[in-house]
């Protein structure tokens, strides 16, 4: 199957896949060659792609988008934003958190609160990727 994960800043990953997982606003779910077509929105969290070869899947933290799978044996993610695994610092990450968790603690109305919560929400994504990076590179 050929997959395209594209950002507003350009292509992120296109080749052609055995797999790939991602979550939906509905749950998990795992795209296999031949898929049945489908539009879905996409939820925030960790795109695993599993390329033709068996090699290593590649991971990147996803933040929202639109997954069309066409009968043409295509899927095309459309992300809002996309990081690659490769790409993620685990301990800028957890750094980024606690400060998120501080403007949270000092917010002072409901959308500095709504903004905070964001930024824990958008950091933990990135380290649930950082750690599933870890533990593919540690098999």
């Amino acid at each position: 199957m050929h997959f395209e994960l594209l950002t507003l800043t350009g292509a992120r990953f296109q080749g052609q896949i055995a797999e790939v997982s991602l979550r939906t606003a509905t749950g998990e779910i795992g795209v296999l060659p031949h898929h049945e077509p489908l539009t879905t929105l996409v939820a925030a969290g960790p795109v695993t792609v599993r390329p033709m070869n068996g090699g290593q899947p590649e991971l990147f933290a996803v933040f929202g988008g639109l997954l069309e799978i066409n009968a043409d044996n295509t899927a095309r993610l459309l992300a809002d934003e996309a990081e690659h695994a490769d790409d993620l610092v685990e301990s800028e990450i957890q750094t980024a958190i606690a400060m998120a968790r501080e403007l949270k603690a000092k917010a002072k109305d409901k959308h500095a609160l709504q903004r905070a919560e964001e930024l824990i929400d958008r950091h933990e994504v990135r380290l649930e990727v950082a750690h599933l990076k870890r533990r593919h590179r540690s098999r």
